[in-house]
């Protein structure tokens, strides 16, 4: 697929590119559609950078399906060309990746038991530790199984925002 840029469209992706707060993926993809924008083939590109002919391939058709749709467009309705857009262009799909193994509703039984003391699930300690919360987790069949750091995780989600709006909402 071809990719034609405006000047203005072309300056913007470089701007972008320089930025030191831009990830290196999003780097890369940008590189992928300034190269393929001078007209030079994935194999091409895929020579002067250190990059997989396939993932070229990928965001090369993501970038040129996305942009062509959007010149299509009413302009009077469209977004205007922005760094927003253009990541939003460059983004991931949604969806990808492993799917979640731990419903909501074990979550917060999960973050429950954290709430409990030890003792009262019998066990000879004063403070929890993720590794015991698991343990315990699955003895109570809240989840057939569950890692220390999944438990860690969930408790880092949960339990800091109910203090985080507690110290919002105190008189100054």
């Amino acid at each position: 697929m071809n990719i034609t840029l405006s000047p203005f469209e072309e300056g913007l992706l470089q701007k972008m590119y320089r930025k030191r707060s831009l990830p290196d993926f999003q780097k890369q993809r940008l590189q992928i559609v300034l190269a393929a924008s001078t007209g030079l083939q994935n194999k091409e590109i895929a020579t002067q950078y250190p990059l997989e002919v396939n993932r070229i391939g990928l965001w090369r058709k993501r970038w040129a399906t996305q942009h062509q749709l959007w010149k299509d467009s009413d302009p009077t309705l469209r977004p205007a060309m922005s760094e927003s857009l253009a990541l939003l262009w460059l983004a991931d799909k949604q969806g990808r990746g492993r799917k979640e193994r731990i419903t909501p509703d074990q979550r917060t039984q999960i973050v429950a038991l954290a709430r409990e003391t030890p003792e009262q699930n019998g066990l000879p300690i004063t403070h929890w530790t993720a590794e015991r919360l698991a343990e315990i987790a699955v003895k109570r069949n809240i989840v057939d199984a569950v890692s220390r750091p999944t438990v860690s995780r969930i408790l880092k989600k949960t339990t800091y925002r109910p203090i985080e709006a507690a110290i919002g909402s105190m008189p100054r």
